[in-house]
């Protein structure tokens, strides 16, 4: 049946996903690991908008399995000299989804403030697992020796990509590509699930779960089944980032970087399914601003996010989409139902 939003999704995911493709023709290597690591942000902040967003949940931890996603496979080659790309993604996106699907049947029991406690609680106990070294005890005085060497960090090297060694230049070429794939596969499976009747039910719990309880929707369940694909997708972005950076610390487990991916989020807008890319794009973007004026940065993203706030609560997302309908002269619901996820009720403010 024809759906003119999902059309329109689809115009606009294609346009965004040919102009991310010609980068590395366009720009020097500095600039297409820059987009790399906005593409990596946006899947993470895609992962965790499905709790924050569509499910009303406050996760502190959710980093956790982003380096899960990483240490894992690091570990693997460290330890077990496995240098395969591959092997080493799978690995940590299967160990944060195990790991999740503990940590998330305890946590969904709750309520939210002591959901987004427990949450909170068991990363900062993973990253003190890598800050003391515990995670490198089972490997004996080899383990330890890396520990001692690294302080908890682990360094990666280039990864083999289809059983094919490539030279550094190459390698940054081809692996942005791998990235724009992982994350144009991940932004069509959001998409696909928040129209699903799961994403509506989802949302259901979010607005009111005391009738949704009532009308037979599981909300554990959901909850639960929502955290694990969640952590699933925060892996993904996990062993993608340590790859990128050919480096993993116990720094990418704790809260404060969770607190910025948080930040990401509601800048770009939690209830607009393109607002958690947004926002991830604009936060590298002040982050490289930062570097020009290191003592600058938290000034001008407090002043941003308190502007968005006052300005657009919705976000940069709700933003750019009044902008939009302003320019065009359409009502704001034509357009920004091709920006919400499925069955969100639009903006509809004057």
């Amino acid at each position: 049946m024809y759906d003119p939003a999902r059309l329109r999704a689809g115009w606009w995911l294609g346009a965004a996903l040919l102009v991310l493709a010609v980068v590395p023709l366009a720009v020097n290597p500095y600039y297409v690991i820059l987009t790399g690591y906005a593409l990596v942000f946006s899947i993470a902040c895609l992962g965790l908008n499905l709790l924050l967003g569509h499910a009303g949940l406050l996760s502190l931890g959710h980093v956790a399995y982003f380096g899960l996603g990483a240490y894992t496979g690091a570990f693997l080659f460290t330890f077990g000299d496995v240098t395969s790309f591959e092997l080493y993604l799978v690995s940590g996106v299967a160990c944060a989804a195990l790991a999740a699907s503990v940590v998330g049947f305890l946590c969904v029991r709750t309520a939210r403030i002591f959901f987004t406690i427990l949450t909170l609680v068991f990363t900062q106990t993973l990253q003190a697992l890598f800050v003391g070294g515990m995670a490198f005890r089972p490997f004996g005085e080899v383990g330890t020796g890396f520990f001692l060497i690294g302080h908890g960090g682990l360094y990666l090297p280039r990864f083999t990509l289809a059983g094919v060694e490539l030279e550094p230049a190459r390698f940054t070429f081809v692996f942005h590509y791998v990235t724009l794939t992982a994350f144009a596969g991940c932004t069509i499976l959001m998409w696909r699930l928040l129209h699903s009747p799961f994403g509506m039910a989802l949302r259901a719990t979010r607005d009111n779960e005391t009738r949704a309880r009532f009308v037979g929707v599981p909300v554990a369940r959901y909850r639960w089944i929502a955290f694990v694909i969640s952590a699933a997708v925060m892996a993904l972005a996990g062993g993608l980032f340590g790859q990128l950076v050919r480096q993993i610390t116990p720094q990418q487990v704790g809260w404060l970087f969770n607190a910025e991916l948080v930040v990401a989020t509601v800048l770009g807008g939690t209830r607009a399914f393109a607002g958690p890319i947004i926002g991830a794009f604009v936060m590298v973007a002040l982050t490289e601003l930062a570097l020009r004026f290191p003592l600058s940065h938290h000034l001008v993203l407090g002043a941003l996010l308190i502007g968005v706030l006052f300005v657009s609560p919705g976000g940069l997302a709700e933003l750019g989409v009044r902008a939009w309908a302003r320019l065009r002269g359409q009502p704001i619901a034509d357009i920004a139902t091709g920006f919400v996820g499925g069955g969100e009720r639009p903006w509809t403010r004057p």
